[in-house]
């Protein structure tokens, strides 16, 4: 199939099955994958550096369709717009083109596009018919899902390159100009502000009424949502630019100095830490009782959450700054030795914590459910294909906090089904 410009992108087939039974299929892209992986109706979607966004099947790695963003421009940057799905269409960003795009998600055919001043590599969120996404050229946009138009704008200091959580009713993303902000979500005025002094390139996470966020001032903060106050803060010895995420009252964050953190949500005490071999870009994703998350050392870590214990790793041959999306025992993840991959998890359940049911980098089910709800609730959340987002009654109100007002508003829509 061509992508929307015409040009036939790279076709590849998945890789023969490795000898390491971990290994479920490996979909070779031909470019560095840091995007995180989108997994909606048995479909994966991921972005590699060339700007190709694939379409991949999630059970046989077979690819669907590629469309053409426009290939990634040299730098260091260490963010890449990761897909949004909803209700049938993807929402990406793009580097060369400037661009926030709209493809139908089963053609790859596009749909519209909206061009900024500045590459956008920030990831797409998407609640209540808006498209929420930041900037290199120093703007937040809301754009109406179905044309593109645009709904409103702001104007940061430096370029907005975080990806905007949206709950309920409040927009909340960091900027390179050491601000944190939370706008409204209906016409983008200035809630409050919380300054970090740094850069702010961690996309922030929201659950139980606080913001967690991190910082190139290697801090993790906790900031109160409703008035932008801090809770507490933690120094770990690295830029923090891994996104936090929260599940059963503890917060998973990695940071530049090889450590990856479990810190108290109240107190911001650490409950374990882990050292791996370099930075920790990746962000986590939480899965039944275990975290996942990659390492600049190219290695895939599977780590118990309440104590850090090795699960299982698996070492790919480039460095995994994807954030994992866990989906039905299968872990989706990007490396930068040009490959996705399906990887077996150990476990029968889906990714629940915060951060992929906010669908910030990466999520599991059609966000069809985002809805914004609650600060102290969740919103804008993503569930599996049924609504439910791949956990129990109990395990979810109790472990996921910042879900639980929506879980239950989804439990009452499938009930009928």
């Amino acid at each position: 199939m061509q992508d929307e410009r015409g040009t036939e992108g790279p076709r590849s087939e998945p890789d023969e099955p490795s000898d390491d039974e971990r290994v479920r299929w490996a979909f070779d892209t031909g470019q560095n994958v840091r995007s995180s992986p989108t997994v909606v109706n048995g479909t994966v979607y991921a972005l590699n550096w060339n700007g190709l966004l694939y379409a991949i099947d999630a059970e046989s790695g077979q690819q669907e369709w590629t469309f053409d963003t426009g290939g990634m421009r040299a730098g260091g940057d260490v963010f890449y717009s990761s897909p949004a799905v909803v209700n049938g269409t993807v929402y990406v960003g793009s580097d060369e083109a400037t661009s926030v795009y709209a493809i139908d998600a089963a053609s790859g055919e596009k749909r519209w596009d909206y061009e900024t001043d500045s590459r956008v590599l920030s990831s797409p969120s998407v609640v209540d018919g808006t498209v929420y996404v930041g900037g290199n050229d120093e703007s937040v946009y809301a754009l109406a899902a179905d044309s593109g138009d645009e709904i409103w704008t702001y104007g940061t200091e430096r370029p907005v390159s975080a990806s905007p959580t949206v709950v309920d009713g409040t927009v909340y993303v960091g900027s390179w100009d050491g601000v944190v902000y939370a706008l409204t979500a209906d016409d983008g005025d200035e809630v409050w502000t919380y300054e970090i002094r740094s850069s702010v390139g961690s996309s922030a996470t929201v659950a139980d009424g606080t913001v967690y966020v991190g910082g190139t001032d290697s801090r993790v903060h906790a900031i109160d949502a409703s008035s932008g106050d801090e809770r507490w803060t933690f120094d770990t010895d690295g830029i923090v630019y891994s996104t936090p995420t929260v599940a059963g009252g503890t917060v998973y964050v990695g940071s530049a100095d090889a450590t990856v953190y479990a810190l108290g949500t109240t107190s911001g005490e650490p409950v374990w830490t882990v050292d791996t071999g370099d930075r920790v870009r990746s962000s986590p994703t939480v899965a039944g009782d275990t975290v996942f998350v990659g390492g600049d050392d190219e290695v895939v870590y599977a780590l118990a959450a309440d104590s850090g214990d090795e699960r299982w790793t698996y070492e790919t041959d480039g460095a995994v700054d994807s954030s994992p999306t866990v989906v039905d025992g299968t872990v989706y993840v990007g490396s930068m030795d040009d490959s996705v991959y399906a990887l077996e998890a150990g476990l029968e359940g889906s990714s629940d914590g915060s951060r992929v049911l906010l669908g910030t980098l990466g999520h599991h089910g059609d966000l069809e459910w985002g809805t914004g709800g609650g600060a102290g609730g969740g919103g804008g959340t993503g569930g599996s294909d049924d609504g439910v987002p791949g956990f129990g009654i109990g395990a979810g109100l109790a472990g996921v906090g910042g879900a639980a007002s929506l879980l239950a508003r989804r439990l009452e829509r499938t009930a009928g089904d």
